[in-house]
């Protein structure tokens, strides 16, 4: 190529995720809603902020152009498959949604837990108790608690 013709450029930035996590049989069995919020977290995500990386159902369901029931299935699914941890639940009259923690990626100088390389699909990571409504989601639905 000549100097001066340079390829037009498509902004800055990029989702990354290992091959490693991405060939598990963890990954390979999640819905694809569940692939797509797992792509919404770690579009997300930055280093200094993992812990604390927030999504509400609602905007899970407006990004994935899904219902509020499917995006919690999703968020349900992320846990029992060890993706993600719930750090903080949420705060409905501070209007504060739950706070997440990526568990392929270090989180406050900690190494990643990588929970879901212990997933079979015999034994699910930490099952959700099962709630009087299918749309609750609680805090007790979360896998370990990390302490920050």
């Amino acid at each position: 190529m000549a100097k001066g013709n340079k390829l037009p450029t498509r902004g800055k930035g990029f989702n990354r995720m290992c091959r490693v996590v991405f060939d598990s049989p963890a990954y390979r069995d999640l819905s694809l809603v569940a692939r797509a919020l797992l792509d919404e977290f770690i579009h997300i995500y930055r280093p200094e902020r993992n812990g604390t990386l927030s999504i509400s159902v609602k905007n899970a369901a407006k990004r994935l152009n899904c219902n509020e029931r499917t995006a919690i299935k999703a968020f349900r699914e992320l846990m029992t498959h060890g993706f993600i941890v719930l750090i903080e639940g949420h705060y409905w009259q501070q209007r504060k949604a739950r706070e997440w923690r990526l568990t392929f990626e270090p989180c406050n100088g900690r190494e990643p837990t990588d929970d879901w390389e212990h997933w079979t699909p015999e034994s699910p990571l930490n099952p959700p108790a099962k709630k009087k409504s299918p749309t609750a989601l609680s805090a007790a639905d979360c896998c370990t608690q990390y302490s920050r």
